[in-house]
């Protein structure tokens, strides 16, 4: 197989996408069979047939969200470049009809955000317009199959401010006959349960298998198997045409022992079809059991190159290497694992599989529906012998990344100039009020104040020199674009002050150090944006790399942070695209006060030359220590608008730093609080005073600028 590049579409959590269940199906502790016991009965077998009525292509896509509803998407209504999103059928209290505008991405998905309600749909007055702010679908049309992922969708029934995400699957183009869809099917899918309030109970169960459709609908499941006419635990069912085809077009209604078990969509292609599968089970109780499944009648050969969404991966001779797993796996054509199925399954056309043969033992089915689309189930990593949750989601290609030849002869530890527009960060979030302390500074040219000049100086400091010559900075003339329009002085650069960044896979650079100092560059108003230009410290060039070593190395070396502002873990994948306050990167408080405590609990260490001691993100591992137990620092408690609140933060937090034991490894460092640059002795007062109150009229203390900017910014 020859080399290529993944990266995991946004796994569904726990209600991922091909969401289905298998093993776990059989209701429970003792079930025997693939399917619950419990559901629905199909309607009398004794109706009249209803014909089938499906989508023949155009604007409408008819399908599943993997968390168990039913939903369509109308492409470009109510106008051009945007969608229409309806939740058709739901569990979880979703109804009614959103608007969201939509483009294609650098990537070649294409992305819709800014959903709104559709007034007179039937939108609930829970999903609020500030839920809706947050809401975002990525998907990519293939075939006349839509595939993405749908994220941050409120689930209305819990009521309890959990969210529902995971993948979209719908068609545009069904069939007119059920007997068009004879033939074999490989299946993945993965449901959950839930509780008669929409709360989820436990984990979720993922499998694969093997479905016989005949000529006149009826069919046979053999789960976690090749299908066999007398294959173990089978069991008979029927595809009929769903009675409602105005709200269901080309819908198919399945029935598994006489229990309908779900919606079917029929995605039809030239020599193949896939089937979309909305299932849903409930009980007595209220409580029930949902999720999603696809199903494809031909083998279709595993993208070539390409990657997903969510994490790197890199598939190449036969391995498959992802950036959140340190080993390789090595993939088989037409098997399967998981679930039951403790050992690799053969026989299963059309799947891909493999076992990382590590002590872990996490495993992956991939289903390719399409050259550029496949569906995975799989395994998480195990302990103590017990497999961790299942997972799912939708691998889809995207474009070859030309090759970027800007930086391709970067020298490790050499400075070279960079354009910032050229840097993406290694990090989902900044500390805004740091950045807005400066853009007051840099604003502040009123009277004889000279604190404007500041700007300049923190140029020439990061560019390893010392600070600018006062008398060469011209006010309206003197440019950060434009290095011939003021001096710096110093005439021995100093590498320590210096920023530092990778080159990674081909070509893209990736800033490691200086990500508040470079937005704040971004942002100044004196010649600021994409256009500045600053040497940087070359820590390595990775541009023959493919993505998943890349990340794997700068995991390893601690040069990347993988975590938002609330400690969810993110992927490489998702880090923001640019620096800059309006690019992506995310606010984060914590990181924003542990700028405030510098010189009052700790200070910067001297870079060290030690590569198991590097400070590249020392800010967030004192954070996470602080809001870890004993300390359990909670900003929340505190108003951050306010100087006083704010300023009992900063002394809270230093005098935590000052106490702790300096043996004491700090957050996830690997580093002691020495190490870390803890200061032992308590914090003087004045200094924290000093903060906000200022010295000089005309020097405001750093608090002062940050919370008179960003109340500049909430008046605009």
């Amino acid at each position: 197989m020859t080399n290529s590049h993944w990266t995991r579409a946004r796994m569904a959590g726990l209600v991922g996408l091909a969401a289905l269940s298998l093993a776990a199906c059989g209701g429970g502790s003792g079930g025997a069979g693939f399917f619950p016991a419990t559901g629905p009965v199909a309607g009398n077998a004794d109706a009249p047939p209803v014909a089938l009525q499906p989508l023949a292509g155009g604007a409408q896509y008819a399908g599943t969200a993997s968390f168990g509803d039913t939903v369509s998407i109308t492409l470009d209504q109510p106008a051009t470049g945007q969608l229409t999103l309806r939740f058709v059928d739901s569990r979880f209290g979703l109804a009614g009809a959103l608007s969201a505008s939509y483009a294609t991405q650098a990537d070649g998905s294409l992305l819709a955000t800014k959903f709104a309600a559709i007034a007179g749909t039937g939108v609930p007055d829970a999903l609020t317009t500030a839920a809706l702010s947050k809401l975002s679908l990525r998907f990519q049309l293939e075939g006349g199959l839509l595939s993405g992922s749908l994220a941050q969708v409120p689930n209305l029934k819990a009521a309890d401010g959990s969210l529902l995400q995971g993948e979209v699957a719908a068609s545009n183009q069904g069939v007119a006959d059920v007997a068009r869809l004879a033939g074999v099917y490989s299946f993945v899918k993965r449901t959950a349960a839930y509780n008669a309030k929409g709360v989820m109970q436990g984990g979720a169960d993922a499998a694969f298998g093997q479905l016989s459709i005949k000529a006149d609908g009826s069919v046979r499941a053999c789960v976690g198997q090749a299908y066999a006419d007398n294959c173990s635990a089978g069991q008979p069912g029927k595809l009929v045409a769903e009675a409602d085809q105005k709200t269901y077009p080309g819908a198919l209604a399945l029935t598994i022992d006489g229990q309908r078990i779900g919606r079917v969509m029929v995605n039809a292609q030239s020599g193949a079809a896939t089937l979309l599968a909305d299932e849903f089970t409930s009980a007595a109780d209220g409580s029930f059991r949902t999720g999603t499944w696809v199903l494809q009648s031909a083998a279709v050969a595993l993208p070539a190159t390409g990657r997903t969404q969510r994490n790197f991966v890199s598939v190449g001779a036969s391995l498959l290497q992802t950036d959140t797993i340190d080993t390789d796996v090595k993939l088989g054509a037409n098997a399967a694992i998981g679930g039951a199925a403790t050992a690799i399954v053969s026989g299963m056309n059309g799947l891909v599989a493999g076992q990382w043969s590590d002590n872990q033992k996490a495993a992956r089915v991939l289903l390719p529906v399409g050259k550029q689309t496949a569906y995975y189930i799989g395994t998480g990593a195990s302990t103590g012998g017990t497999a961790s949750t299942n997972i799912s989601g939708v691998c889809r290609v995207l474009p070859v990344q030309p090759v970027i030849n800007t930086y391709a002869a970067a020298a490790v530890d050499v400075p070279l100039a960079i354009r910032i527009g050229d840097a993406r960060p290694t990090q989902p979030a900044i500390g805004y009020d740091q950045v807005y302390y400066k853009q007051a500074r840099y604003r502040n040219n009123g009277g004889t104040s000279k604190e404007w000049k500041k700007e300049f100086d923190d140029f020439c400091e990061a560019s390893g020199l010392t600070d600018s010559k006062g008398s060469t900075v011209i006010a309206g003339t003197s440019k950060l674009t434009d290095t011939t329009t003021f001096t710096c002085s110093g005439k021995t650069v100093d590498k320590s002050t210096m920023k530092s960044a990778v080159v990674g896979p081909r070509g893209v650079l990736y800033l490691t150090d200086g990500h508040h100092t470079l937005t704040s560059f971004w942002d100044a108003p004196d010649g600021g944006g994409a256009e500045v230009k600053i040497p940087v410290v070359m820590k390595g060039n990775f541009m023959t790399q493919n993505n998943a070593t890349f990340w794997r190395g700068m995991r390893k070396n601690k040069t990347v942070w993988l975590r938002l502002p609330d400690g969810r873990a993110i992927t490489p994948a998702e880090l923001p695209q640019q620096l800059g306050l309006s690019n992506g990167l995310q606010d984060d408080p914590y990181r924003a006060l542990l700028y405030f405590t510098r010189d009052l609990g700790y200070t910067p260490p001297t870079n060290s030359t030690d590569p198991t001691k590097s400070t590249e993100f020392l800010e967030f591992y004192w954070s996470e220590w602080l809001q870890a137990s004993p300390q359990n620092l909670t900003l929340s408690a505190y108003k951050l608008t306010d100087a006083t609140s704010y300023m009992q933060a900063i002394g809270t937090a230093s005098a935590l730093m000052n106490r702790v034991d300096p043996a004491t490894l700090i957050g996830s460092s690997g580093m002691t609080a020495t190490d870390m640059g803890q200061i032992t002795k308590p914090y003087d007062p004045a200094a924290l005073t000093a903060l906000y109150v200022a010295v000089d009229p005309l020097k405001p203390g750093k608090l002062a600028y940050a919370l008179s900017y960003r109340a500049l910014l909430a008046a605009k």
